[in-house]
């Protein structure tokens, strides 16, 4: 990699990055101590990226700097103790401008939880389970697809319920991990993500079994699938590493195995995330598909 340009923390650097994937110009951003830097993937590319980044500056597309602290919110350590405060207290609004969608999920996560006591509260999982629950003298939850007519938002809200802790925050991290890169590069992208996986995954769940299930694990599996098929068949704009993979993949070995339900730690809903990975992996190759098209006719 090689170092293109950098700039002051609070610049807005979106305008840039557009035009530079928009030219096929693998970069990244890095977040250092009080500055951004812009680093391309392929040193042979400086040439065309230093002359798009002149005519954006020529075009009046500069990014202008957005209202908020001088303190850079990604090295608070370094700082004096108010400063740190304050570089602290400016991490929720740089995930608030940067990653929305993807904050928004964690927000409405937590508040599911707390809502569900974590699936103790069963008139509150009621809400969010695929199938629905009747109250009488003893509770049963009604099964079969016909309630989906009336109730399509069960196909969707099961990723929002989690029964612990450690499922919860596990989840969580990596939803963090995985939808902040896709939204960085497209906001649309991580929606119809989100969408399509935690449809595919929990329509694939109750398809094998009529059961409680929650969870956001099989979205992350489709993000997962999705990063793998765009930075394998495309230029690299993700950049997740290697180890990462092989570990959910590993992961998912295990849970289809059986050995975490031997083990005691409850049964894993395996076909939701074998349901969000095949359908992340196919949106995957029809972004792939649709690249190369644009390509040809170029």
């Amino acid at each position: 990699m090689i170092l293109l340009k950098s700039f002051p923390a609070q610049v807005n650097l979106s305008a840039i990055t557009q035009v530079l994937w928009q030219h096929k110009v693998p970069h990244r951003v890095r977040f250092i101590n009080d500055e951004q830097q812009l680093w391309l993937q392929d040193a042979n590319q400086y040439g065309v990226a230093e002359e798009l980044l002149a005519q954006l500056v020529q075009g009046q597309s500069q990014p202008q700097p957005q209202p908020q602290s001088r303190e850079s919110p990604e090295d608070p350590a370094s700082a004096s103790p108010t400063k740190s405060s304050l570089a602290f207290m400016a991490y929720p609004r740089v995930w608030l401008r940067t990653t929305p969608i993807t904050l928004t999920v964690v927000l409405v996560t937590l508040l599911v939880a707390v809502l569900s006591q974590l699936g103790q509260h069963l008139q509150a999982v009621a809400w969010f389970s695929f199938f629905p629950f009747v109250f009488e003298v003893q509770a049963y939850m009604v099964t079969g697809f016909e309630h989906l007519w009336q109730q399509p938002w069960r196909l969707i809200s099961p990723m929002l319920l989690h029964f612990g802790w450690l499922h919860m925050v596990f989840n969580l991290l990596w939803w963090w991990e995985l939808g902040r890169r896709i939204e960085r590069q497209s906001g649309l992208v991580l929606v119809t993500l989100l969408l399509l996986t935690s449809v595919s995954g929990n329509v694939a769940q109750a398809w094998q079994v009529a059961s409680l299930f929650g969870g956001l694990s099989g979205v992350i599996y489709g993000l997962l699938g999705y990063i793998w098929v765009m930075d394998r068949f495309n230029a690299p704009r993700y950049h997740l590493p290697q180890n990462i993979l092989i570990f959910m993949l590993l992961w998912l070995l295990l849970g289809i195995s059986g050995l975490f339900s031997a083990l005691g730690f409850g049964a894993m809903a395996n076909l939701a995330h074998i349901g969000g990975l095949l359908s992340g992996v196919g949106w995957g190759f029809l972004h792939t598909l649709k690249y190369q098209l644009q390509s040809n006719k170029s």
